[in-house]
């Protein structure tokens, strides 16, 4: 039986990251994971010597800023290479393709140039925006000087404000126009929720990124992200187990105090972190537990958030040679972003917003020269797929095809140069994760469900944590990874805490009375 000082439940990014963050401030840590990958959603796979990254389309900050220091502090900014996008995404809009810029100068002439009348509107939203990453910047500092950081807290007033509104709210409340903030917050299907759901610090979080910091890809895609995680754990005598699935957390006295594996093995550790959703942690890790069976029911009654389906399309040409030239490219033909979502929702994919993301334009090296490589991706619920295997299977078949056929009239000629179609529907995010739903963004990211009010880290269980996208500060790879790197250091800083205590301890029944 194995010995640890710290013990992680799944290899997502959350997991990863905690599990990376505490090697490198000296404990060894073990990841199990029952995926014979690791990264959870961070992933690649390939089909008829195609590789396809499963999810990342860009980072922002990822040399020097938000996201790059994420990466130093658990020693992996420097096993990654960072690739600078042209643009962070462009939109199809009005039958107009537009290059959305990285610089905010020209970001806010762009947005002037298209909505004219609305010029000192959009000047205050910029304003209003510089304020709330001061406002963020003040509270997340990790300045130890008490009255700097009071000062700092005195100009967080919009940051905090913000923190209670959505999307929607922040940006109408300049006087801008309903046109203008479906333009302006057109890349939310990544996040999950329109903008009149969508919590705003999810939206503007991510922005800053992209806008103050640069939007990033990774060479060799999610892919590398994680296989550096796992190489910073190994480096430090850590250890990551595949195809290990945890069937039970061991209690000792209350307290979590190792793991069950599904094939019998115990491991034991100091502490415990869990990077898979809450509903298996506290179902079936810990169903003798009388507490974490009330906690379940608790977080049973949270809004989950939605899923994804992505057709991932492999070419025998180059995508530009078919007229594909973005990186990262919303087909906005619905104006209206309920509608939009509701379509989804509803399962009537053609009518609804697209985002096709060209991996060939980020990274050439993915693949061999003359490969093309696309992904076609919306929101979706598991809801909208049969559980029969047949009815699946048709369905799966028929997706494909109005995908394509739209593809077709966009982009003549791309369906003769199609040689693999995979299609990844809310039961694949199911399958290969077991998320509840195949939510890819944990709980549904609401104004509700934001920030502070998320999911706490610590569990009601001793020694047990929670980390990755269903808990604070939310989804995506910047969310999950924070989320790990927040509580390792609350962990170190606990176990720190119980040594100098045993060794103070030790001193004291061992030293002799004079």
């Amino acid at each position: 039986m194995d010995k640890y000082d710290v013990i992680v439940i799944g290899a997502g990014l959350g997991g990863l990251s905690c599990a990376a963050r505490l090697s490198a401030l000296g404990y060894r840590t073990a990841v199990f994971e029952s995926h014979s990958l690791a990264g959870g959603y961070a992933t690649e796979f390939t089909r008829k010597g195609y590789t396809f990254d499963v999810s990342l389309h860009g980072v922002g900050g990822l040399e020097g800023g938000s996201f790059g220091q994420l990466l130093k502090s658990c020693n992996v900014d420097q096993r990654i290479v960072p690739l600078r996008k042209k643009h962070p995404y462009s939109v199809r809009w009005k039958g107009q393709v537009i290059d959305v810029p990285s610089d905010v100068q020209e970001y806010v002439q762009l947005l002037k140039g298209m909505f004219p009348a609305e010029q000192a509107g959009i000047d205050n939203l910029f304003a209003g925006i510089r304020r709330f990453k001061a406002g963020f910047t003040a509270i997340t500092s990790s300045s130890s000087n008490s009255w700097r950081k009071a000062a700092g807290l005195l100009k967080a007033g919009t940051f905090f404000r913000w923190t209670q509104m959505t999307t929607w709210e922040v940006v109408s409340q300049f006087g801008l126009s309903d046109s203008f903030t479906e333009f302006f917050t057109a890349l939310w299907p990544y996040y999950g929720l329109p903008p009149k759901r969508l919590a705003a610090l999810y939206f503007f979080i991510p922005w800053i990124g992209y806008h103050l910091e640069g939007t990033y890809y990774i060479q060799g895609g999610a892919q590398a992200l994680s296989n550096a995680l796992v190489a910073a754990i190994q480096s430090a005598d850590g250890e990551v187990h595949l195809r290990s699935q945890v069937s039970e957390i061991v209690l000792e006295g209350g307290k979590a105090a190792g793991v069950r594996l599904k094939k019998g093995d115990v491991y034991k550790a100091d502490w415990i972190v869990s990077g898979i959703s809450p509903h298996h942690t506290y179902g079936r890790l810990l169903e003798n537990h009388s507490a974490a069976r009330r906690e379940l029911e608790v977080v049973s009654r949270l809004e989950t958030g939605t899923s994804l389906t992505q057709l991932y399309l492999g070419l025998s040409c180059e995508p530009h040679e078919l007229g594909i030239f973005e990186e990262d490219l919303i087909l906005y033909d619905v104006s209206d972003s309920e509608s939009d979502y509701e379509f989804m929702m509803s399962g009537q994919y053609t009518k609804g917003n697209w985002m096709l993301t060209n991996y060939n334009a980020m990274d050439p090296t993915l693949n061999e020269p003359g490969k093309g490589v696309i992904a076609v991706t919306f929101l979706d619920r598991l809801e909208n797929w049969p559980a029969t295997r047949s009815e699946y299977k048709a369905k799966k078949e028929a997706v494909t095809r109005q995908i394509l056929e739209r593809l077709e009239q966009l982009y003549p000629d791309f369906g003769s140069k199609v040689v693999v179609a995979e299609l990844g529907t809310p039961r694949t995010m199911q399958r290969y994760t077991a998320n509840p739903n195949g939510a890819v963004y944990g709980f549904a990211q609401t104004v509700r469900q934001s920030g502070l009010k998320r999911l706490k880290h610590k569990s009601v269980v001793d020694r047990l944590s929670l980390v990755g996208a269903w808990t604070q500060p939310g989804g995506g790879f910047l969310g999950a990874m924070n989320s790990g790197i927040m509580e390792a250091d609350r962990i170190a800083a606990k176990l720190g805490q119980a040594e100098r205590a045993n060794t103070f301890t030790h001193e004291t029944y061992q030293t002799p009375r004079t």
